[in-house]
Order: structure tokens, then sequence, then C-alpha cells
């Protein structure tokens, strides 16, 4: 199996969300995506404090890139062949998937809050993460639901449906109205959304 590769320009495009299937290499998304599952749990297992900080950093920045890099270079045990090709925002949500469910062991259980107030876009936050945190904070238990099911699955397919109401409100107007974005990655920015809000408390 390919596994795809991090390299030094890869947090190019980290604005650009949307995917299409020649990103994922000759392979195939579902043989790409996962490997790229696969790679994310044997990191998170070994270093998942290394992984919260790599999360920290800016997305798309230089400082991204290289705890991106450094994780990939600590980590070639967790690699069964090839090298690992993938792009900046890709690598990040799939870490963040795999340490959400490395923390957070247990589902999240409370009502969603479909008037919960769109939260404040953070300095240097791009449109993708602040769509995420709005839907995060309107149906948390939904983003959770799906994030615990294999992607592409009938299963998280359903729980993005029950998500609906969040993701379509959280598009009403302003600058989210115009975002492109696929299943694949928009799960990669809810999940990193939904583990900033466990981490704050809120949940």
């Amino acid at each position: 199996m390919v596994i795809l590769l991090l390299s030094a320009t890869a947090a190019q495009g980290q604005g650009s969300a949307p995917s299409s299937d020649k990103d994922f290499g000759a392979y195939g998304r579902g043989a790409a995506e996962n490997a790229m599952t696969e790679f994310a749990q044997c990191v998170v297992r070994g270093t998942p404090a290394k992984v919260a900080d790599a999360l920290k950093t800016r997305p798309g920045s230089p400082e991204e890139t290289a705890s991106f890099m450094a994780i990939a270079n600590g980590r070639k045990g967790c690699l069964h062949q090839g090298k690992l090709r993938m792009k900046g925002h890709a690598m990040r949500g799939a870490l963040a998937e795999q340490l959400y469910l490395h923390r957070f062991t247990a589902p999240l259980v409370e009502p969603a809050n479909p008037a919960a107030p769109a939260p404040a876009v953070l300095e240097g936050e791009n449109s993708y993460h602040a769509y995420a945190g709005c839907i995060v904070a309107r149906n948390a238990p939904a983003v959770d639901s799906l994030i615990r099911y294999k992607a592409g699955s009938e299963e998280e397919r359903g729980a993005f449906q029950r998500a609906m109401p969040a993701l379509s409100s959280c598009l009403a107007g302003g600058e989210n109205n115009r975002l492109r974005i696929d299943r694949a990655v928009l799960r990669g920015y809810l999940a990193e959304a939904l583990l900033d809000f466990r981490n704050a408390g809120s949940g």
C-alpha cells in the first residue's frame, strides 16, 4: 500500500480546503485515507504530547510544517512501507482525529445547542476552522459520533445528517456561504474543533 508523503511544502494549500481524488495518488482515496488513519493512530499512541504541540501551531505556518516533518521523521516505524505524502491540512486533520479519540474514549452525551453563537474567529484562523468551530458549538454530540465512525461509512453519513442543521446554519451569511469543502477535509477540521471544544471544558 502506498502511504502519502509530507514534503517540505506540505503547508501550502492550507487555505484551499477542497480536495479531489488526484490528491490521494494512484491508490485512490480509500487506501490513502486508511493509510493516513493507521499512521496517525501509531503516532498518537507513541507521542501524544508532540501531536498536541503540533496542533498548537498556526495552520499553514512554517512552524506547523516543521512540527509535522519532525513527527514523520521521528515515527518512521509507523510507516509500513513507502513514504508519507499528504497536504498539511490532511496531516493535521488525521492527527487531530486520533488525538481526540485517544483523549476522549467515551462518547460525548449532551443536548445539541442549535442557538449557540458562532465562536469568534481567532487571529490567523481560516474560514474552514471557523466553520468547523461553529458546527461543533451547535451540535458537538453529532460531530463526536461521526468522528468515531469509519470515514465513508453509512454510520458516518448518518452522523453528518444529524449534524446537517448545524452545517447549514453555520454557512448562513458572511464569508462561510462561499466555502467549498469535501467530506474528508471537513472531517479533519471538525476533529480539531471538537478537540479544542473538549479541551476548553465546554463538553
